[in-house]
Protein backbone atom coordinates (compact mmCIF):
# COMPACT_ATOMS: atom_id res chain seq x y z
CA UNK A 1 0.00 0.00 0.00
CA UNK A 2 2.58 2.37 1.05
CA UNK A 3 4.54 1.50 -2.26
CA UNK A 4 1.66 2.81 -4.57
CA UNK A 5 1.38 5.89 -2.65
CA UNK A 6 5.10 6.50 -3.14
CA UNK A 7 4.24 6.03 -6.79
CA UNK A 8 1.28 7.87 -7.12
CA UNK A 9 2.99 11.09 -5.67
CA UNK A 10 6.37 10.68 -7.71
CA UNK A 11 4.02 10.31 -10.71
CA UNK A 12 2.19 13.15 -9.67
CA UNK A 13 5.39 15.72 -9.11
CA UNK A 14 6.79 14.22 -12.78
CA UNK A 15 3.27 15.23 -14.32
CA UNK A 16 3.41 18.91 -12.88
CA UNK A 17 6.36 20.27 -14.17
CA UNK A 18 5.51 18.62 -17.67
CA UNK A 19 1.74 19.80 -18.08
CA UNK A 20 -0.14 23.34 -18.21
CA UNK A 21 -1.87 22.60 -15.04
CA UNK A 22 -4.00 25.94 -13.97
CA UNK A 23 -3.35 27.66 -17.35
CA UNK A 24 -6.06 30.19 -17.25
CA UNK A 25 -6.44 29.66 -20.46
CA UNK A 26 -6.17 33.93 -21.19
CA UNK A 27 -3.83 35.94 -22.84
CA UNK A 28 -3.98 39.35 -21.39
CA UNK A 29 -1.35 42.39 -21.00
CA UNK A 30 1.46 42.25 -18.40
CA UNK A 31 3.83 45.05 -16.80
CA UNK A 32 6.25 44.85 -14.30
CA UNK A 33 10.17 44.38 -13.26
CA UNK A 34 12.01 41.11 -14.85
CA UNK A 35 14.75 40.15 -12.95
CA UNK A 36 17.20 37.86 -15.14
CA UNK A 37 19.64 35.77 -13.31
CA UNK A 38 21.45 32.77 -13.40
CA UNK A 39 18.62 29.98 -12.01
CA UNK A 40 16.26 32.86 -11.80
CA UNK A 41 13.88 34.39 -13.75
CA UNK A 42 11.48 36.76 -11.28
CA UNK A 43 8.30 38.82 -12.38
CA UNK A 44 7.50 41.48 -10.63
CA UNK A 45 3.83 42.22 -12.42
CA UNK A 46 3.03 46.08 -10.87
CA UNK A 47 6.09 47.51 -10.45
CA UNK A 48 8.01 50.29 -12.41
CA UNK A 49 11.62 50.29 -10.91
CA UNK A 50 14.29 47.84 -9.02
CA UNK A 51 12.70 46.22 -5.67
CA UNK A 52 15.10 47.49 -3.22
CA UNK A 53 15.29 43.86 -1.44
CA UNK A 54 14.93 41.01 -3.55
CA UNK A 55 11.11 40.18 -4.09
CA UNK A 56 9.93 36.71 -2.11
CA UNK A 57 9.31 33.76 -4.58
CA UNK A 58 6.03 33.29 -3.09
CA UNK A 59 4.89 36.52 -4.18
CA UNK A 60 6.22 37.07 -7.60
CA UNK A 61 6.39 34.66 -10.96
CA UNK A 62 8.88 32.95 -12.69
CA UNK A 63 9.18 34.68 -16.08
CA UNK A 64 9.03 32.45 -19.27
CA UNK A 65 10.69 34.78 -21.91
CA UNK A 66 12.06 33.15 -25.19
CA UNK A 67 14.92 34.86 -26.44
CA UNK A 68 13.69 34.99 -30.24
CA UNK A 69 11.98 38.10 -29.03
CA UNK A 70 12.69 40.97 -31.05
CA UNK A 71 15.70 43.14 -29.63
CA UNK A 72 15.73 41.00 -26.73
CA UNK A 73 19.07 39.57 -27.28
CA UNK A 74 20.85 42.64 -27.72
CA UNK A 75 20.12 44.04 -24.68
CA UNK A 76 20.43 40.37 -22.03
CA UNK A 77 23.78 39.59 -20.79
CA UNK A 78 25.07 36.71 -20.29
CA UNK A 79 24.56 35.71 -16.81
CA UNK A 80 26.45 33.86 -14.37
CA UNK A 81 28.95 34.36 -11.31
CA UNK A 82 30.87 37.85 -10.60
CA UNK A 83 33.90 37.24 -8.96
CA UNK A 84 34.51 40.78 -8.30
CA UNK A 85 31.41 41.33 -6.74
CA UNK A 86 31.34 37.56 -5.34
CA UNK A 87 27.77 36.83 -6.57
CA UNK A 88 25.15 36.01 -9.27
CA UNK A 89 24.12 38.60 -10.80
CA UNK A 90 20.73 40.65 -11.23
CA UNK A 91 19.90 41.94 -14.42
CA UNK A 92 16.95 44.21 -14.30
CA UNK A 93 13.85 45.12 -17.40
CA UNK A 94 10.86 47.13 -16.96
CA UNK A 95 8.69 44.65 -19.65
CA UNK A 96 5.29 45.00 -21.39
CA UNK A 97 3.95 42.30 -22.69
CA UNK A 98 0.92 39.52 -24.00
CA UNK A 99 1.32 35.95 -21.96
CA UNK A 100 -0.65 34.01 -19.58
CA UNK A 101 -0.10 32.87 -16.34
CA UNK A 102 -0.52 29.17 -15.32
CA UNK A 103 -0.45 27.86 -12.10
CA UNK A 104 1.29 24.36 -10.81
CA UNK A 105 0.40 22.78 -7.55
CA UNK A 106 4.41 22.73 -6.57
CA UNK A 107 5.41 25.89 -7.62
CA UNK A 108 7.07 27.22 -10.72
CA UNK A 109 10.63 27.55 -12.42
CA UNK A 110 13.86 26.20 -10.61
CA UNK A 111 12.92 24.19 -8.38
CA UNK A 112 9.10 25.13 -8.07
CA UNK A 113 10.06 28.37 -6.13
CA UNK A 114 7.82 30.55 -7.69
CA UNK A 115 3.99 30.91 -7.51
CA UNK A 116 3.39 30.62 -10.97
CA UNK A 117 4.86 31.10 -14.45
CA UNK A 118 3.77 33.88 -16.67
CA UNK A 119 4.89 33.13 -20.18
CA UNK A 120 5.66 35.89 -23.06
CA UNK A 121 3.43 35.70 -26.58
CA UNK A 122 4.33 38.92 -27.63
CA UNK A 123 6.44 41.63 -26.74
CA UNK A 124 4.87 45.07 -26.81
CA UNK A 125 8.12 47.15 -24.57
CA UNK A 126 10.95 45.95 -22.79
CA UNK A 127 13.83 48.35 -21.64
CA UNK A 128 17.11 48.10 -19.06
CA UNK A 129 16.24 49.60 -15.90
CA UNK A 130 20.40 49.70 -15.14
CA UNK A 131 23.57 47.67 -15.03
CA UNK A 132 23.54 44.01 -13.81
CA UNK A 133 23.58 44.32 -9.57
CA UNK A 134 23.84 42.12 -6.81
CA UNK A 135 21.08 42.10 -3.72
CA UNK A 136 22.97 41.28 -0.78
CA UNK A 137 22.82 38.29 1.32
Amino acid sequence: MALRWIILIALSLALSSCSDIGFDGRARQYSGVWLYEFEGSTFVEGAAAIPKERPSYRETDWLEYRFDQPRLGQLVEQVGYDDNRDCYTVQPFLVTFIGHRTQRPFGAGHMGLWRSQVTVHRTISFERLGPAFCYDS
